[in-house]
């Protein structure tokens, strides 16, 4: 989150194709806002656009609540009508304004996905895309927001700032445009032990543990994550969302390409002591450290936040290591090739695949790594490798991107044959097999005991430390 001073200008910086913003030959969209005052959800806004080349122009998930519609000319307004979903603003090729009013409460009515927008309490969140009107098509414009006039202080978002003031995306990051919210905010700033900070921004009525407690779990979760990297990966805005009557945390969401911001519904009668066995919380900040896959990948981002997770946990002593192999012994058996499916994960969209399948490749290659390394390397090393080549979650790259970096981080091809045989392959698994040679013993009642002679212990052991062994 970035609360900035009355006079500072917000800037929602877009559509430009890679890098950095740059006005010079893309067609542009500056965004100018007023965040409702209290007692009303009405936002106000001024579009200005130039060398867009759509007559038409839409804001899709908006519905009802965009409102009076005006194109703005020498100071003059002409109000806009409107044609299958879409406004008309025929003298706009090249450059004009538009004026308009957002009604936060008729979108949120008309919504039902947590980011398109949502009431909580006093406030109201959402993406950042719900109340953009904008041309279509976009031709890989450059966005541009700009605060002026309202209460600063009632605007919290995670978008990406742009060094000239105010934050940048590109047209083809709307869809991940970050969280963004409007009204009664509690915004903190949270120092990560061993490097980074995070912006967390309580919503609505304190859950019950009390919104210190709530930043402590975050800050404590993002400690976790950072432990992996060496320092919280990323700059983003965590939003705590309570769910009233819940007493956990019951979904986790993040919008990350166009800078990070994660949402937290948190049961309002959560208790403080839920802290170390809740999975939510880490699962969703570990996203933040690998970057975006687009349009391939999804099984590997899920995948690894999946197996992640409770390692982390079980290294900052959150979980025991028994009960992260019974976890692992429990769960991994999900993620299997099942016969009649595709064999590639990329080829497979149900949850367990997604989850599970990219949960077993990312262990199946991290015992790998392990081993080919006599200890020496690990699918640790592939993480930290991808976040200082490939960037965080803020940055896009490709499988075959990531593969590369593997393969460079760890000085073989042991994480790209495990994708060919298994990922991509559908090759079967014999995870009895992989649990004896671990020192990963069942037992009737469902516990796990370990043994130190296994083949495989070390390797075992330098997964749940995170040290070499």
């Amino acid at each position: 989150m970035r609360l900035l001073p009355l006079a500072s200008v917000l800037a929602l910086s877009a559509c430009v194709r890679g890098g950095a913003a740059s006005t010079t030959d893309a067609p542009s969209c500056e965004y100018s806002i007023a965040p409702p005052a209290p007692g009303s959800w009405i936002l106000h806004v001024d579009a200005r656009f130039e060398r867009t080349a759509g007559e038409r122009f839409v804001a899709p998930e908006a519905g009802e609540g965009i409102r009076q519609v005006s194109l703005v000319d020498d100071g003059t307004t002409r109000p806009l009508g409107q044609r299958d979903g879409a406004w008309l603003a025929p003298p706009c090729r090249g450059r004009c304004t538009l004026r308009y009013d957002v009604d936060l409460a008729a979108v949120a009515a008309g919504c039902h996905r947590m980011d398109c927008m949502h009431r909580v309490g006093e406030a109201f969140i959402g993406s950042a895309a719900i109340w953009m009107l904008r041309p279509e098509p976009m031709s890989g414009a450059i966005v541009r927001v700009t605060l002026q006039g309202g209460d600063s202080s009632r605007f919290a978002t995670g978008l990406r700032r742009d060094p000239r003031g105010g934050y940048v995306m590109r047209s083809r990051e709307l869809g991940e445009a970050s969280y963004t919210a409007f009204g009664d905010l509690r915004p903190a700033r949270v120092d990560v032990p061993g490097g980074g900070a995070l912006d967390v921004v309580a919503l609505g009525p304190p859950v019950a543990m009390g919104d210190a407690a709530a930043i402590a779990w975050v800050r404590d979760a993002a400690t976790c994550v950072a432990r992996l990297y060496g320092r919280f990966p990323a700059e983003a805005t965590v939003f705590v969302v309570p769910v009233s009557g819940a007493d956990e945390v019951v979904f986790g969401r993040v919008l990350s390409l166009a800078g990070g911001s994660v949402a937290l519904l948190v049961g309002s009668e959560t208790p403080a002591s839920a802290e170390h066995g809740d999975w939510v919380v880490v699962h969703e900040l570990s996203h933040l450290g690998t970057p975006s896959f687009v349009g391939e990948g999804h099984w590997l981002e899920e995948g690894l936040a999946t197996y992640y997770e409770p390692v982390l946990r079980e290294r900052a002593g959150w979980m025991r290591e028994e009960d992260l192999w019974k976890h692992f012994v429990s769960q991994m058996p999900r993620g299997v090739h099942r016969q009649g499916e595709p064999p590639s994960l990329e080829e497979r969209d149900d949850i367990d695949s997604t989850y599970w399948g990219g949960a077993l490749f990312a262990f199946l290659a991290d015992v790998r790594i392990r081993s080919a390394s006599r200890g020496q390397r690990s699918l640790d090393d592939v993480l930290r490798s991808s976040l200082a080549r490939l960037g965080d979650a803020t940055h896009e790259a490709t499988l075959a991107d990531f593969i590369r970096v593997a393969g460079e981080a760890t000085g073989s091809g042991a994480f790209g044959e495990v994708y060919s045989h298994f990922a991509m392959g559908g090759e079967p698994v014999d995870l009895d097999g992989i649990w004896r040679s671990l020192g990963v013993v069942q037992q009737p009642d469902g516990t796990v005991t370990m043994r130190d002679d296994a083949p495989l212990a070390s390797v075992r052991r330098g997964i749940a430390t995170g040290h070499q062994d």
